[in-house]
């Protein structure tokens, strides 16, 4: 059996390292881009920065210089950057691609882009349309952003749930690689390898898993090189649980009202915290926010998908309010805020949806904008293991870059005044020739 594990890892390192290779590496750009004069926001929270070259080769940034700069020889494409601020390639860290017809999801994929979305990381579907959509975004077949996607894994409870059993067809629902149930005989080191090897960088833990079996399953896809991310609250592990396993981040602000509401198995019941009775100030909330900056959780708060698209049950308003305020308290204790719509676009928007949770992290939780991109674009990358990778805009960085018409630091709803997209060093959006 030792042996059996051990090839499963060299087996999932190596399918995980392809994959990631290729996704950072994309097709070929051009050989050399030129944005030249350009207000740099560097998604950092630096000060926009003006009269900035910034050199693109082989699809990444060289150099970051004052203008002018020194021209890279024939053949450049220069794009005059006069009057425009660049952003790093937006990331939409909660999204759900799989389900649907395959039509949709290739074009709410391209509106991503277009939009400004140049990273996604998926918190839970059927691996292999996301593998597969990946691969064709690897290969310059789809209009896409770069794809990341997670494996999950709940209690069996969880798994008679319509959206897992759909994305299990073929298997028995709890047993497919990418949507494991976690049973009391199940090989923990075998079936975190095997969720790697489908290609994941990430485990989600989503429902009906105690803080025993948490802490567990996080140590050994930590050990097996996997981020983890959950639920605020998995039922009946609480926030604080997952926060003292060292997940990597918490989603959904509303749910770490569960840290102080009365324990319960029902995760069905999930966004029906106490709101009342455990308010965002109460001490309860506060030790845990500041076990999350401790231990360096994160928080993707998903404002978006309970503002815009509150339902009929009477505790939304409440509900709504509350993860906006313990969002500003996470952040000004220091938490990583990380942006996430769980809702990538909606039907007939010409925006990808992460604008609005732009809009609401500023609006409603009263981040600086600044910070709110950074929600976006570093502390992005940092929590899904990019960092060194995407995220700023700085030389070595992927050129995933978007050239906006006004400058975000005054106002974020300036992310929606797209003028450019570059992805890996290709131009995607924008005028054809250069400006």
């Amino acid at each position: 059996m030792s042996r059996m594990i051990s090839r499963i890892l060299r087996l999932a390192a190596v399918a995980s390292a392809a994959v990631l290779s290729s996704a950072l590496a994309g097709s070929a750009p051009p050989a050399a881009l030129l944005i030249d004069h350009v207000t740099l926001v560097d998604g950092t929270g630096a000060p926009p920065r003006p009269g900035v070259s910034l050199l693109v080769r082989d699809g990444r940034i060289v150099s970051v210089t004052d203008a002018p700069a020194a021209r890279p020889g024939d053949g450049v494409r220069v794009i005059d950057g006069r009057g425009l601020f660049a952003i790093p390639g937006l990331i939409d860290a909660h999204v759900h691609l799989t389900g649907g017809p395959r039509a949709g999801q290739i074009a709410s994929l391209r509106t991503a882009l277009e939009g400004g979305v140049t990273t996604v990381w998926d918190l839970a579907g059927d691996a292999r349309t996301l593998g597969e959509l990946s691969r064709e975004q690897i290969a310059g077949e789809i209009a896409s952003p770069s794809i990341f996607y997670a494996a999950l894994m709940s209690g069996p409870a969880f798994f008679t749930d319509p959206r897992v059993v759909e994305a299990s067809v073929g298997y028995r629902p709890g047993d497919a690689p990418w949507a494991r149930a976690v049973t009391p005989g199940l090989d923990l080191a075998q079936a975190v390898a095997e969720a790697r090897g489908t290609g994941a960088n990430a485990l989600k833990l989503y429902a009906a898993l105690d803080a025993d079996q948490v802490r567990r399953i996080t140590a050994e896809a930590h050990r097996q090189s996997l981020r983890v991310v959950a639920h605020g609250t998995v039922f009946p592990a609480r926030p604080g649980d997952l926060v003292a396993a060292g997940v990597d981040m918490l989603a959904h602000a509303a749910y770490l009202a569960w840290e102080g509401s009365a324990p319960s198995l029902e995760f069905q019941k999930r966004a029906q915290g106490d709101f009342a009775g455990v308010t965002p100030d109460s001490p309860v909330i506060e030790r845990l926010l500041q076990g999350m900056r401790e231990r360096r959780v994160a928080l993707n708060p998903t404002l978006w998908v309970f503002a815009d698209r509150p339902d009929s049950d009477p505790a939304a308003p409440a509900r709504i309010r509350w993860g906006a305020e313990v969002t500003r308290r996470a952040f000004a204790d220091g938490v990583a805020i990380v942006a996430g719509t769980d809702g990538m676009t909606t039907r007939g928007a010409a925006l990808p949806t992460i604008h609005r949770e732009l809009e609401l992290l500023v609006t409603s939780a009263g981040l600086p904008p600044l910070a709110a991109l950074s929600a976006a674009t570093r502390n992005a990358a940092e929590t899904m293991g990019l960092g060194d990778d995407r995220g700023t805009l700085a030389p070595g960085r992927r050129a995933d870059i978007v050239l906006l018409g006004a400058n975000p630091a005054d106002d974020i709803r300036n992310t929606q005044r797209i003028e450019y997209v570059i992805e890996g060093g290709r131009v995607v959006r924008g005028p054809a020739g250069g400006r």
